[in-house]
């Protein structure tokens, strides 16, 4: 029974942390990912855009018909002097959220939107991975960043939930990454499509006006969110195999058990069968004590489960990865 329940545990405790995972993750890129249309070099990979657009294809999506407002955004990746570790630096003139992004933390003056005091330079925005993997305390003490003019601290304005990188990454102007890096690159553009446009015929025209070149992406807010989760699916298809090899061995384990004991009864089940027992009777007598075995481990794994998938929620993948999740907790997970 103990080791049925130890095997059942632990694929009930997997479960529900994969599923709070990808819940989390879903209800994050729903929230984050408010614009319609996303124009970018073709080299994207699951956590950010690698590389930059050319100029002419950057002011043409801006100007694009039907388009109501655009947002761009530069990420590169630098050092952090103080911290030992790298880092994504996002440059962006807007959120691409529209205002929907969840915050762990934001400065009390600044209310719930610290995007404006961010666009005026007044700090930068950091993840919270960057936070919990630093120890951060609240409020956060100023990031000092390397720029071509050397090292400069900027204030931490709001702590943000952030599942793309758990190195950590930091959001600053467009114009104050413009103004002490030197670069006017933009790696992607987020439009924001005009009411009573169609987001598929916009999307389809900006698609064939830039047919033929290699170095523009368009993609719809629908493709751009199934990405990340294509990739996190391929990511745990080992745990699903894991999960699986792991009922197969509490099965032809506590069945080997089982048989055992069985075999050692046999003096015992031979005098109940001389007794008058039949032969049905005694295999219902089997399924019943074997019955009662399964299902006294299979109750005491659910407490257990729930016990280890909140450690592996809350403890561990924080001090790992420093995202917090939020606790799924379905039916099926159990079952």
């Amino acid at each position: 029974v103990a080791a049925l329940m130890t095997a059942v545990s632990v694929i009930v405790g997997v479960s529900i942390m994969v599923g709070s995972f990808r819940g989390t993750v879903i209800e994050w890129l729903d929230q984050t990912l408010q614009a319609d249309i996303y124009v970018s070099p073709p080299n994207v990979t699951a956590n950010r855009v690698i590389g930059a657009l050319a100029p002419d294809a950057v002011a043409t999506a801006r100007t694009w018909p039907g388009v109501e407002r655009a947002v761009s955004s530069h990420t590169v990746q630098i050092a952090l002097p103080q911290y030992d570790r790298l880092v994504q630096l996002g440059a962006v003139d807007g959120d691409v959220s529209d205002g929907n992004r969840p915050y762990a933390w934001v400065r009390p003056e600044l209310g719930d939107d610290p995007w404006p005091a961010m666009g005026a330079g007044e700090g930068v925005i950091i993840s919270e991975a960057l936070a919990l993997k630093e120890n951060l305390p609240t409020p956060p003490p100023p990031i000092t960043l390397p720029t071509a003019d050397g090292p400069r601290d900027f204030p931490v304005l709001a702590v943000f939930y952030d599942y793309s990188s758990d190195q950590g990454s930091i959001f600053i102007s467009d114009a104050t990454y413009r103004e002490l890096w030197d670069d006017d690159r933009v790696s992607a553009v987020g439009l924001f499509v005009a009411p009573g446009q169609s987001v598929d015929e916009v999307a389809a025209a900006l698609a064939a006006e830039f047919a033929g070149r290699s170095d523009v992406l368009v993609q719809s807010n629908e493709a751009l969110r199934r990405g990340p989760l294509e990739v996190f699916d391929r990511t745990f298809a080992i745990t699903s195999a894991l999960r699986l090899l792991a009922i197969i061995v509490a099965f032809i384990g506590v069945l080997s058990a089982l048989l055992s004991l069985q075999l050692e009864r046999a003096r015992e089940l031979g005098t109940l069968r001389a007794t008058g027992m039949t032969r049905r009777q005694l295999w219902g007598l089997t399924l019943l004590e074997t019955g009662l075995m399964g299902a006294t481990a299979g109750l005491m794994a659910l407490p257990v489960g729930y016990m280890l998938a909140w450690i592996l929620v809350y403890v561990i993948n924080v001090r790992s990865f420093g995202w917090t999740l939020r606790m799924d907790l379905q039916p099926e997970y159990f079952v």
